[in-house]
Formats: structure tokens, C-alpha cells, sequence
């Protein structure tokens, strides 16, 4: 209750709080990132999303984050891409109807360098950068404690017959050094959208990977 996974391809978590939602990765394009204001609106609607947090920040997961700087909601981004993803946002728009552009809002960007944690008396949001990761040095996952659930982008359950993405091994190491005990594995680029993954999945991609 008060977490619910937006799917379609890709997922985004809306997680709430008592006075606010906090949504996990906008989306791959400004229509997508509208998509999930509807749906997380819907699902809230008297609760305005007050952080966004992009997981790293690639054009596939940082696109769609204009319209929450529209929306008002602070970016939450490791603190490595912090000012990068300030800038970038920060440049002229000239698209006709973009979104952020109209608004006149400027971005505001909260930078996690290695833990971040927001919470209130009905729910715990933890924030970890990811050591030692060849994709990006920039890179953050989820993790709900009470609900068990750790999400996270790009370290993918591959299709059938297709090799394990080396940073498996990599992620698994952190999770170790961090001691985080999760039933659901929750990522934004899933295999099958309606089978829910869980860490004995992981942890077999990680005796494959071995």
C-alpha cells in the first residue's frame, strides 16, 4: 500500500508519503514523463510529487524529466552528475510546446553522494550510489525497508539464451557491502512486465555470472 509500480515498457515506482509522492525515474521522453505525473496524479491526487530521483543519467532515463521541473518536483541525482544534469536543463528550449519551457521554472537538482534517506512516520525511501560500475559512475538505486522492495535501472534479468550483463556481479557486491534485505527486485527495463521478480532471481543471474 502506497507503492505502486507504473508500467508499460518501462517502470516507474510512485512511492508515498504522508504529505507528498516521491517518484522513481521519469521516463525515456517528455511524453512519457507526462504519462507518469497522470498516473502517479490519479493515484495521489491531493499529493503533489515533491522529488523525482533518476536513477543515472543516460538519455533513456533522464528525458523524461521535464516535465516534473515543470511540475515543480527537486531532481534527485547522484551527486557526480549533479551539475551536468543542471546545465543540461538549464539550456534554451525552443519546441514548440515544450512543456518546461512554458512553465518557466528552472530545475532544481539535489545532488546524493553515497546516501541519501527520506522518510516520515508512515514510510522509509533509502538512496545508494553504486561502487565500482563500469556503465556509470553516476549511478543510484532504491531501497523501501519496511516493504522489502529495491529498485533499480539497467541491471537487467536478460532474455532467454542471452548472457548476463556484467554489472550483476557488480551491483551484487554493493547490495553486499550495503546489507540490504529485499524480497522484490523491482527494474526499470523489465524482461516479462507482469511477472514480478524477486532476489532469488538475482542471485541466480549472479551464479550464472560466476
Amino acid at each position: 500500500e502506497g507503492v505502486y509500480r507504473i508500467t508499460g515498457g518501462y517502470v516507474s515506482l510512485a512511492v508515498e508519503f504522508k504529505d507528498y509522492v516521491v517518484v522513481l525515474e521519469g521516463g525515456q521522453n517528455e511524453a512519457r514523463g507526462a504519462a507518469v505525473i497522470a498516473e502517479t496524479k490519479r493515484l495521489f491526487p491531493n499529493k503533489r510529487i515533491r522529488y523525482v530521483v533518476n536513477t543515472h543519467p543516460h538519455f533513456d532515463h533522464a528525458a523524461g524529466l521535464p516535465p516534473f521541473v515543470a511540475e515543480g518536483a527537486t531532481i534527485l541525482e547522484h551527486d557526480n552528475s549533479r551539475y551536468f544534469l543542471e546545465a543540461a536543463l538549464s539550456e534554451p528550449r525552443t519546441l514548440v510546446g515544450d512543456v518546461m519551457a512554458k512553465s518557466k521554472k528552472k530545475p532544481k537538482v539535489e545532488g546524493v553522494i553515497d546516501r541519501m534517506v527520506l522518510q516520515d512516520e508512515t514510510r522509509t525511501l533509502e538512496l545508494h550510489a553504486v561502487k565500482d560500475l563500469d556503465h556509470s559512475d553516476a549511478m543510484l538505486i532504491a531501497f523501501l525497508p519496511k516493504e522489502k522492495i529495491l529498485f533499480t535501472a539497467d541491471f537487467n534479468i536478460p532474455a532467454p539464451g542471452q548472457p548476463v550483463s556484467p554489472s550483476i556481479p557488480t551491483l551484487v557486491a554493493n547490495l553486499e557491502r550495503l546489507n540490504l534485505d529485499f524480497d522484490r527486485y523491482v527494474t526499470v527495463h523489465p524482461p516479462t512486465p507482469d511477472r514480478p521478480l524477486t532476489r532469488g532471481d538475482l542471485l541466480a543471474l549472479m551464479k550464472v555470472a560466476r
